[in-house]
Formats: structure tokens, sequence, C-alpha cells
């Protein structure tokens, strides 16, 4: 439910870009406009990021936001990921203790380090 446009001045990812694999479990929320992460831009839009935890990063958590979702003119519905497997480094923000615990489908996981090849 992203609203957001791709332009060269703004850089978002791809819808769920932090989920470890693409087995998941999704509902549809009302995001907040003035949630704890809204991002403001220079044009005066604003958004919540994919990854938010939802509705706060604490023990009303709910699930994380599974796309940039645009705020600009109230609270809009969004999609949440309330079951999965995530890279917890990709989130905007780590999660906290109790949102960790609150998020009883998540499982949360670092992203393997990946070694490239040299081939100079």
């Amino acid at each position: 439910m992203s609203f957001i446009q791709h332009d060269q001045t703004n850089t978002t990812f791809h819808a769920g870009w932090f989920l470890a694999s693409a087995d998941c479990v999704r509902e549809t929320v009302q995001i907040a406009a003035n949630h704890a992460q809204v991002v403001t831009r220079a044009d005066g839009t604003k958004y919540v990021p994919a990854g938010a935890v939802i509705p706060a990063n604490g023990a009303t958590a709910k699930g994380l936001l599974y796309e940039d979702t645009d705020v600009s003119t109230g609270a809009m519905p969004g999609s949440i990921v309330t079951v999965g497997v995530v890279y917890e480094g990709r989130l905007p923000a780590a999660a906290v203790a109790d949102a960790k615990t609150a998020l009883k489908g998540i499982t949360f996981k670092t992203e393997p380090a990946i070694t490239r090849p040299n081939f100079n």
C-alpha cells in the first residue's frame, strides 16, 4: 500500500526488502501520521519507512511495516508483517526487547556476511 514514488533524489527500498524469506503473513492496519519514525522529505511529504515497528516500538508491537507508506495527508492503511523471518540489521530502527517479545510470529536474524571473490 505504498504511495511513495521512486525518483532520483529519494532512496526507497522495494517492499519487504528486510525479509529473509518470501514466506510471511501480512495484514492491513491503519498507520498513524504521527508515528515515531515518520520521515519528512525536503518537499514536505511524510512517510513511515518499511520495517518500522507498528503501532510502536515497544510492548504494543503488532508487526513490521511491509513497505514505505505515505502519511502526508494523515493516517493511511498499510500492510504489516505479523509472521516471518527478518534481517534485523535492515530495519530502519532496532526493535527494542519489549517489541521483540510482543512480535511472537517474527524471527529476528542476522544477515550473513558475504565474501565476494576478487577477480583482479
